[in-house]
């Protein structure tokens, strides 16, 4: 299940409302057929794709057969390597319409930091807030808000961005031990993420101008909210336990709808775009994990 990647920051600017009446969610059966697609690197042995722009620029890590973790980008049906400086690993988690990307590198003392880059000459910076001992960038958006999750000495994970070079933390409400930001949309209105609750439950979440809402998917045992656009639909996975085997779900409104790759034995969804196209990470029945791809 996710990584828990990542108190004492800034005081936490945003006011909760967190909303107790909420309506019941539905599922909805998917209707007309979507077209999956595969997304592999060459001579990976295992790709992960974890988001994608307006222009279809797909942006992700695979993994080599020495188990070295590597950032890439496709575009045009073309992969680039996306390496920070001196790294050990990188990921790559997160691109906005303009290029950049963000994602998590581990430096050569076996540290993990957060990064943005550049889309022009590849220029990278290093994302660390204050008082974090690892910290994981999930995503930015064309504004250049950054959103990801720090780990603090306590051990304990917190939501974070970064705007205008000013970050602040954000603790998901009701005695959560966990929470991560995953997602914003272009307007800085609505985030997403992933906590968990005073049980050890893992639940996604919404922000949305301030206003706090779980999100569960029905029946389920874990959801965690990874994405959303600026239509609201949100993405993300669930399942029965901690551990998986997991599904993808996008959520539209209220409205819940299940997604699975065909005759694959787990699937995620990760990131989605303006025009609801869906990436994300499937096994197939030999256990080998692909990157995927799915047009509505």
């Amino acid at each position: 299940m996710p990584l828990k990647r990542s108190s004492l920051l800034l005081a936490v600017c945003f006011t909760l409302a967190v909303s107790l009446a909420l309506t019941v969610p539905q599922l909805h059966a998917q209707g007309d057929a979507p077209v999956f697609t595969t997304i592999d690197v060459p001579g990976a042995t295992e790709t992960d794709a974890n988001d994608i722009n307006t222009v279809g620029t797909v942006v992700g890590f695979s993994v080599d057969s020495a188990g070295t973790a590597t950032g890439f980008s496709l575009s045009n049906g073309t992969f680039t390597s996306i390496t920070f400086p001196g790294a050990i690993a990188t990921v790559v988690y997160g691109i906005n319409d303009g290029g950049v990307t963000v994602g998590w590198y581990v430096d050569s003392a076996g540290v993990t930091h957060g990064f943005k880059r550049s889309a022009s000459g590849g220029k990278t910076a290093t994302i660390d807030p204050p008082g974090s001992t690892r910290t994981n960038a999930w995503s930015i958006n064309n504004s250049g808000t950054i959103v990801g999750t720090y780990v603090d000495s306590a051990l304990v994970s917190h939501g974070f961005t970064l705007a205008g070079g000013s970050y602040t933390t954000f603790d998901a409400p009701n005695g959560a031990t966990l929470t991560e930001f995953t997602g914003v949309n272009n307007t800085g209105t609505l985030m997403v993420g992933i906590y968990v609750d005073s049980t050890g439950v893992e639940h996604g979440f919404g922000l949305k101008n301030g206003i706090f809402q779980d999100i569960t998917y029905p029946g389920a045992e874990l959801t965690a909210s990874d994405r959303v656009n600026d239509g609201g639909v949100i993405v993300g996975l669930h399942g029965a336990g901690g551990i998986g085997p997991f599904s993808g779900y996008e959520r539209k409104g209220k409205i819940f709808t299940n997604i699975s790759f065909p005759s694959a034995t787990e699937t995620r969804c990760r990131g989605i775009n303006n025009a609801g196209i869906i990436v994300g990470r499937y096994t197939d029945s030999a256990g080998v994990i692909h990157g995927m791809m799915m047009a509505p």
